[in-house]
C-alpha cells in the first residue's frame, strides 16, 4: 500500500511542475510588447516575383526621360504632319503615293482627283468607267469636265451624251443648159427631172405653185480649153428665196443644193433617236432645253441653245 501511494505522489508532482512551467511561460509572453511578438513569415508562393530588376527599371526610366527628335517627312516642299496618314497603293511592282502627283495611279485621272473624291474601287483597272453617283456619267467623263463623281446633281452637260448617228442627204441638182435668154435651167434631182426657161428678174420653180428661186443676173464668160479651144462658162446668178442665199449656175455644170437632216441619238437612258432638219429646233427628250440645228456635216453637226449660249459640236458616234 505504501509503494502505491508513493507513485501517486510522483505523478502529482510532475503535473504540478508542468502547470508551473506553463504559467511562467504565459507570464513572460504577456510581458512582451505587440511589436516584439509580431514575426514576419517568408512566403513560399510560386507567384512571388521576388526582388524587382532595379537595373532594368533604371535604364527604362532613363530612356523615357530622354528627348526624342521627330522630323516630319517633306512633300512638295512642305512638312507633312506626323499625325497624317499617307495612302500608299501597290500596282504590280510599283508603289504609288497618292498624296503625290506623280506617278499617276489611274491616268489620265490625277491622284488628287482619286483621293479628294474618295472614289470606291480605285484598285479596279476600270475605275474610270464606273459611275458611283449614278448620274449616267463615268468617273473619267466627270474628271474631263471637272464635275463631282459623288454628286448626281453635278455632272457634265447632257449634250455630251448626244451623238450624230447619221447625216441624211436630199440632193437637189440644177444645171444651166443655155447661155442665151430665156435661159434653160434643168432640175436633175429629185425626180422627175424638169426644165424651165427664165429671164433675169423672174421668179421660177419646178413644182406647181412653188416659186422657190429668182433669176438675178447673167454674165457671159469663156475660158481657153485645150480640147475645144474655147469653153463657155457663162454664169446665171440665182437667189434661193428659201434660204435667202445667192448661188451661181455655170453653163453645163451641175450645182447641188442638197438639203440635210441629222439623226441624233441620246445615249443616256432609254430615249428614241431624233431626226432634225437643218435650221429646225428640237429638244432632248426628258431634258427640256431647246436647240437649233445650225450645220450638218458628214461626221459632225453644230447645235445651239435657242435661249442663248455657245454653239455645240456634236460628233458622229
Amino acid at each position: 500500500m505504501q509503494n502505491r501511494n508513493g507513485k501517486y505522489e510522483k505523478v502529482l508532482l510532475g503535473i504540478a511542475a508542468v502547470i508551473a512551467l506553463g504559467v511562467a511561460g504565459y507570464l513572460v509572453w504577456t510581458s512582451q510588447s505587440f511589436g516584439d511578438r509580431l514575426v514576419r513569415l517568408n512566403s513560399s508562393s510560386r507567384n512571388d516575383p521576388g526582388q524587382p530588376p532595379t537595373g532594368l527599371v533604371t535604364a527604362t526610366v532613363q530612356r523615357l526621360s530622354e528627348k526624342a527628335l521627330w522630323v516630319s517627312p517633306v512633300k512638295k516642299g512642305k512638312p507633312v504632319p506626323l499625325n497624317k496618314s499617307i495612302l500608299l497603293v501597290k500596282k504590280g511592282d510599283e508603289l504609288f503615293d497618292l498624296q503625290l502627283e506623280q506617278p499617276q495611279f489611274r491616268p489620265p485621272m490625277t491622284n488628287k482627283y482619286l483621293v479628294e473624291n474618295d472614289l470606291p474601287d480605285i484598285l479596279s483597272p476600270n475605275v474610270g468607267d464606273l459611275d458611283p453617283d449614278g448620274d449616267g456619267f463615268s468617273n473619267l467623263e466627270e474628271f474631263n469636265k471637272n464635275t463631282s463623281p459623288r454628286d448626281p446633281k453635278d455632272h457634265p452637260p447632257f449634250t455630251d451624251k448626244l451623238v450624230l448617228k447619221r447625216r441624211i442627204t436630199f440632193d437637189y441638182i440644177l444645171k444651166l443648159n443655155s447661155s442665151s435668154s430665156p435661159f434653160q435651167i434643168r432640175r436633175l434631182t429629185p425626180e422627175p427631172a424638169k426644165s424651165v426657161f427664165v429671164i433675169p428678174g423672174a421668179d421660177f420653180g419646178f413644182d406647181r405653185g412653188v416659186e422657190r428661186f429668182k433669176a438675178i443676173s447673167f454674165e457671159a464668160k469663156t475660158v481657153a480649153d485645150p480640147t475645144v479651144g474655147e469653153k463657155d462658162v457663162s454664169e446665171l446668178t440665182v437667189l434661193d428665196k428659201g434660204t435667202n442665199k445667192e448661188f451661181k449656175l455655170i453653163r453645163n455644170e451641175e450645182m447641188n443644193l442638197a438639203e440635210y437632216e441629222a439623226e441624233f441619238e441620246f445615249i443616256l437612258g432609254d430615249r428614241p433617236t431624233r431626226i432634225v432638219k437643218k435650221g429646225d429646233t428640237f429638244q432632248i427628250p426628258g431634258i427640256g432645253t431647246t436647240y437649233r440645228l445650225l450645220e450638218i456635216e458628214e461626221t459632225s453637226a453644230v447645235i445651239q441653245p435657242v435661249d442663248g449660249g455657245e454653239p455645240i459640236t456634236i460628233n458622229k458616234g
